[in-house]
């Protein structure tokens, strides 16, 4: 061995033992947000100081990665889950094989809907993503009207038949081009009726090829608050007279609550539905976080449990803090009849395959099947 390989080896075993001596030194198990941070923040500040002297970094960077400091933002994160969640916070690998079957079916009235509903984040660009302010620019680069239509191939090709998506200018010219080209895929339309027009929103959507129409859930709960569920009756009653399915969404129990309360009984409700057993989730506490999408879980089930409309789950993965084998199981064992995931073109197969395994594998169900 030449006198400089014997240095460096040297050199790497020291290192090696120093990294890890000042890795369990300075990075304990930690027990907050805070503590994590500034555990972060250290080992950045070493990291930075010692990569930058030439003669040390190109030797660092590849011990720094053998000895796991590299994945430590990772491993915080992780630890700050388990403490909040019974789930397991590993990377997720997306399975990017063919599908392994179609996705089950359900019916809503006399239409044929896959189980898995995609939804229309890829047209809308509008995703949360908390406080990462780039997400949403992001999807609109990624996702050209070339990228959509290839991403519904996609979705026909898994079994999946039907997507959620609003009436936008947008929407209606991929759609029309996907179909031009031969495609089938389905489309239920998030409308926007107001007091002083119900109905043209609605048309646009019926006159574009929509299988169904659904009144918008922030609409929806602004007339239920105030009790004006004739206003909210009028656009449900237009969207069936027109012969495709009508339904109703909110974030709020409230709305399929006081719909069932007024004789309103739509063709589905869309409810939004999630444990928050994450760490990021809204609590008593963290009042300033708008992470959950569901405050009471077990009172959106109890309902669901008396009422034979067909339920949409969604919000069913938090914006992506749930892991999709947990919100799924979740959202079908407690009463969802259908689920509606906003989804990148990387990970349709994968969820496919999921709910495949799920409805394979059984479920311990209460509620009857309503769609």
């Amino acid at each position: 061995m030449e006198r400089k390989d014997k240095v460096k080896w040297s050199f790497e075993r020291f290192l090696k033992g120093v990294f890890q001596r000042r890795k369990e030194k300075m990075f304990p198990p930690i027990d907050n947000h805070e503590n994590s941070e500034s555990v972060v923040n250290s080992r950045r500040e070493l990291i930075k100081n010692l990569a930058v002297m030439p003669v040390f970094g190109s030797i660092f960077f590849g011990i720094a990665k053998k000895s796991g400091w590299m994945s430590f933002e990772e491993d915080n994160l992780k630890r700050a889950y388990a403490k909040n969640s019974s789930v397991v916070i590993d990377p997720i690998e997306h399975d990017q094989s063919e599908p392994k079957v179609k996705v089950p079916v359900g019916k809503i009235r006399n239409v044929n809907i896959s189980r898995i509903i995609p939804g229309g984040n890829i047209i809308s660009a509008q995703a949360h993503s908390r406080d990462l302010i780039y997400v949403s620019p992001l999807i609109k680069k990624y996702f050209t009207d070339e990228k959509v239509i290839e991403t519904f191939w996609l979705y026909e090709e898994c079994g999946i038949n039907t997507t959620i998506m609003s009436t936008r200018e947008q929407t209606l010219r991929v759609l029309k081009e996907f179909w031009r080209r031969g495609g089938k895929l389905q489309w239920i339309a998030q409308t926007y009726p107001n007091d002083k027009d119900f109905y043209t929103n609605i048309q646009l959507a019926i006159d574009n090829g929509a299988t169904g129409a659904f009144v918008e859930g922030g609409v929806a709960m602004k007339w239920a608050a105030e009790n004006r569920l004739e206003n909210l009756a009028k656009p449900i009653e237009f969207i069936r007279s027109k012969g495709i399915i009508a339904g109703t969404a909110g974030h709020t129990i409230e709305v399929p609550v006081k719909c069932i309360e007024n004789g309103i009984e739509p063709d589905f409700f869309m409810k939004t539905f999630h444990h928050n057993k994450y760490w990021s989730a809204s609590s008593p506490d963290r009042k300033d976080h708008d992470n959950s999408w569901c405050s009471s879980s077990v009172e959106v089930a109890d309902f669901f449990k008396t009422c034979k409309i067909p339920w949409i789950a969604y919000k069913t993965l938090a914006a992506g803090a749930i892991r999709p084998d947990d919100g799924f199981k979740f959202a079908f064992e407690n009463g969802a009849d259908f689920v509606c995931v906003g989804m990148f073109d990387f990970q349709v197969v994968d969820n496919a395959n999921r709910i495949c395994a799920l409805f394979d594998s059984g479920m311990n169900r209460e509620r009857g099947w309503y769609g």
